[in-house]
């Protein structure tokens, strides 16, 4: 049956008297009406709902769906991020493409798995190191499903009041679950931490326990997806609350050579995003993209209509080489032992504004 997530949905917010709940799937089932071809039911749909509206907002029944706020700071406890019609890019491994698509798949049958008597948990874990693409991941998926993403904020959902922290997630969670959107929880660990960790107050642990109260209290439509840097933190009970979990890396070559083609677009020569991808071993999509507007910034303000490129390869070298090297010589002699084919003398040389001859004499030193 189509619809069925969306009329559920709606049926609990009437029984619930929850209007903002009812409004928020209405307008969620008027929309795939109109994709699917028929206008005509989707207006059908709006015009009862805004002739019903005006009744009840005269009798003060309707209020906005506020975004909930931390009582302590008046924050607001997640960020919106409304969907765009241009999906961020990523550069995914094969393996990490594959499970998106499964998950994507996964949430999109939400109407027929119900419909099967199936039920459905639309949630996925995503780890790995700084950098690797996990926030853009979660645009990422809140785009291709067409649904704002709640980016939930640590510093206002922990509260220096440890008894409100708890609180602060039941509420992100109960507003989550009154409209169409995919919640983001960020930073994961800071409020999933293991429970046998000596080192944490009891209070710390009452608000994992609470954290796994409101995943299992969710309806099983609400998307959540979640994401850490330090996996090995995580109480062992949180995982078992993900249908997926996804272990993310560190860009491959061919990944980065992707970044550089989509993050330099025209103002990169055909084979610089070949050289860029080999110079930037080690480097993550984050210091990629950071690169590339620098370079970009500064093709601009020099009114050019291309990167430096040797200006680029100087940046990522200062990148890769964590020790802070005075002496140009030295500096020379480090860049080159990355990689003596992308860092070759002649190159270097060009690096640092020296002739051929001078860098040979400084390497051979």
């Amino acid at each position: 049956m189509d619809y069925i997530l969306e009329i559920t949905k709606i049926i609990d917010g009437a029984l619930r008297s929850d209007v903002a709940k009812v409004r928020a799937y209405s307008e969620q089932m008027s929309r795939k009406l109109e994709s699917s071809g028929d206008a005509k039911a989707a207006r059908r749909i709006r015009e009862c709902f805004d002739q019903s509206g005006k009744l009840v907002a005269a009798n003060d029944l309707a209020p906005p769906l506020p975004m909930p706020v931390d009582s302590e700071s008046r924050l607001h406890l997640a960020d919106e991020v409304p969907p765009s019609a241009n999906p961020p890019f990523i550069a995914l491994a094969k393996s990490n493409h594959a499970e998106v698509e499964r998950f994507l798949q996964y949430v999109e049958a939400s109407d027929r798995l119900i419909a099967a008597g199936v039920g459905v948990s639309p949630s996925m874990l995503i780890y790995g190191p700084p950098g690797c693409g996990k926030t853009k991941l979660a645009m990422h998926i809140a785009s291709r499903l067409e649904l704002p993403l709640l980016l939930a904020r640590s510093d206002s959902l922990i509260s220096s009041y440890l008894g409100s922290t708890a609180k602060n997630i039941r509420l992100l969670f109960e507003h989550a679950m009154k409209r169409p959107c995919v919640l983001f929880l960020d930073e994961f660990d800071a409020i999933a931490k293991i429970r046998d960790d000596q080192h944490e107050l009891g209070e710390l642990k009452r608000v994992v326990v609470s954290l796994l109260q409101n995943i299992d209290a969710m309806d099983g439509r609400t998307i959540l997806l979640a994401a850490t840097n330090h996996e090995h933190l995580l109480d062992p009970a949180v995982w078992r609350r993900f249908s997926y979990v996804m272990p993310m890396s560190a860009p491959s070559a061919n990944g980065r050579e992707q970044l550089f083609r989509a993050f330099l677009r025209e103002y990169a020569d055909a084979d610089d995003a070949d050289l860029l991808a080999t110079a930037s071993d080690t480097l993550n999509g984050a210091q990629i993209q950071r690169l590339c507007d620098d370079s970009i910034r500064d093709a601009v303000l020099t009114s050019n209509s291309k990167i430096d490129r040797i200006k680029m390869l100087m940046r990522i070298a200062q990148l890769r080489i964590k020790d802070q090297i005075s002496e140009d010589e030295a500096m020379a002699k480090a860049i080159h032992a990355l990689d003596q084919h992308v860092f070759s003398g002649k190159r270097v040389a060009s690096m640092f504004n020296v002739s051929p001859a001078t860098m040979s004499r400084w390497l051979r030193g």
